[in-house]
């Protein structure tokens, strides 16, 4: 049986090995190789350890990239499949750094076995619409009119979490209990609770900005929800407000 050797046979220097580097510049994205018009994102290293995991691609510390790669601050998935390596060399690695590696990819080992909505690279924009409705940009949208005090994150669930299991209910129907087998909540009643606490916050917050008349002013009716067709046909040379109401905005029984 090999034995473990003792710390007198570790190189204290590290071992260097073949790795892919991104570009390192201050004024180019190392995503997308383009000059970087501000304002710009820091890489965290969060993205920089899931990049090297995944495809054996060093970003250097400090590195940035365009907003347009990101979203909250942390790569895309789309951006973790796009980025081209610019230079292949020997880089030369600690023994905590890849004793660091190696605690990631045990963490990502024992993690990966639900949906994930706070683990940036579980699932890309067509993963959010089949689930949700709604893109990854559109989720952090909606997430951003509710205030953290409205909408705790909490041991079991992240706020971003919360949100997403109540659009899965809207757009896919699915029970409590499927709901929490997919996303590894421990039952249904805890389901239950946090798809009712988003409810209640996406109510209060997000939904009066954007649902009803109260949203709009009669102005913006006229100036931006006006179509010529009607303005011709029902304005007889005024500038009346036209509101056109049928089962389409009135949550009735259409006879």
């Amino acid at each position: 049986m090999d034995t473990i050797p003792s710390d007198e046979n570790i190189d204290e220097q590290g071992i260097e090995i073949p790795i892919e580097v991104s570009v390192f510049s201050k004024s180019q994205c190392c995503v997308c190789k383009k000059q970087i018009v501000p304002p710009t994102v820091t890489i965290r290293e969060a993205d920089r350890t899931e990049l090297f995991i995944r495809r054996h691609i060093e970003i250097p510390a400090g590195s940035r990239c365009c907003t347009l790669h990101t979203v909250g601050k942390r790569l895309i998935p789309e951006a973790f499949q796009s980025l081209v390596p610019h230079k292949a060399q020997y880089r030369r690695f600690s023994p905590q750094t890849l004793i660091n590696l190696l605690k990631s990819y045990r963490t990502r080992l024992n993690s990966n076995k639900h949906l994930d909505f706070d683990e940036c690279m579980c699932l890309t924009d067509a993963d959010y619409i089949k689930l949700t409705g709604f893109t990854r940009a559109q989720h952090a949208h909606i997430l951003s009119h509710i205030p953290p005090t409205s909408l705790k994150n909490s041991a079991t669930r992240s706020a971003r979490s919360a949100l997403a299991y109540l659009l899965m209910k809207l757009k896919l129907g699915l029970s409590d209990s499927v709901l929490a087998s997919m996303v590894g909540v421990d039952s249904k009643r805890q389901m239950s609770r946090i798809i009712s606490e988003a409810r209640v916050a996406v109510t209060k917050h997000f939904v009066p900005r954007y649902l009803g008349l109260a949203h709009l002013t009669r102005q913006d009716v006229i100036d931006k929800h006006t179509s010529p067709i009607a303005n011709r046909l029902l304005t007889e040379g005024r500038d009346p407000c036209i509101l056109v109401l049928d089962g389409t905005y009135l949550y009735i029984q259409v006879t």
